[in-house]
């Protein structure tokens, strides 16, 4: 789809439809000419009159203004302004006015005849390309678009922040939470390693008790059989 706002602009005679200079926008299409060229001579234009036709996405919308003899028309983007698309007829009926007479117009014999002598047709259809150059509401739209994108960036990154903020003390919660658990277990283990040490100890002492007992036992007992036998 064409993204061109100003696609096509041509002054021709009214009578007729005789085109005396035109602009062709960037990636203008022939079908958006011969519309142009279709309804400027069929005949059903009246001087003194405007008309605006959407004729659809692809060729875009048709502006158009006539004077006395001749007729102006341009076609822009399908949501370009109206009123900035007879804005800029105006600008052009005015240098036509004071560059052409009327007999001139009527006079013209061959299409393009005043094109060398309208270099301010392209100039201007050039200029309002820029809705933001030449409407200021356009261009204090374009800055509160700006101020707002500018705005939800900000939004977006305090919302990121506040993610991450919360991503941090999820996680710190997280460690929070992993090293008590460390910290149950670390104790159970020293409780369980003091049992068993304490159970070592236990059984180690019991061993040497019965070592020592096996050891004494028997001399005691010889050493009081000894005595018996003395006494």
């Amino acid at each position: 789809m064409d993204n061109t706002n100003i696609r096509f602009a041509v002054l021709a005679r009214l009578s007729d439809g005789l085109s005396l200079a035109t602009f062709k926008g960037r990636g203008a299409k022939a079908e958006a000419m011969d519309t142009a060229n279709k309804v400027l001579k069929s005949g059903n234009l009246k001087p003194k009159s405007q008309l605006t036709v959407t004729i659809d996405q692809t060729i875009g919308t048709l502006h158009l203004a006539s004077g006395e003899a001749d007729v102006i028309a341009v076609i822009t983007a399908p949501n370009y302004p109206r009123r900035l698309a007879f804005k800029l007829l105006e600008e052009i009926r005015a240098k036509v006015d004071d560059c052409i007479p009327a007999e001139g117009v009527a006079g013209a014999s061959k299409e393009g005849e005043y094109a060398k002598h309208l270099p301010w047709l392209r100039e201007a259809c050039l200029r309002y390309e820029d809705l933001g150059a030449v409407d200021k509401l356009t261009a204090v739209g374009a800055q509160v678009d700006e101020v707002k994108a500018v705005m939800e960036g900000n939004i977006n990154k305090m919302l990121d922040n506040q993610e991450s903020v919360n991503a941090v003390e999820d996680k710190s919660e997280q460690l929070r939470a992993g090293a008590q658990q460390f910290q149950r277990r670390s104790d159970h283990v020293k409780r369980m390693m003091w049992w068993r040490l304490v159970k070592l100890k236990l059984i180690f002492g019991t061993l040497i008790l019965c070592i020592l007992g096996y050891i004494l036992i028997p001399i005691i007992i010889n050493a009081t059989a000894k005595n018996k036998k003395s006494s």
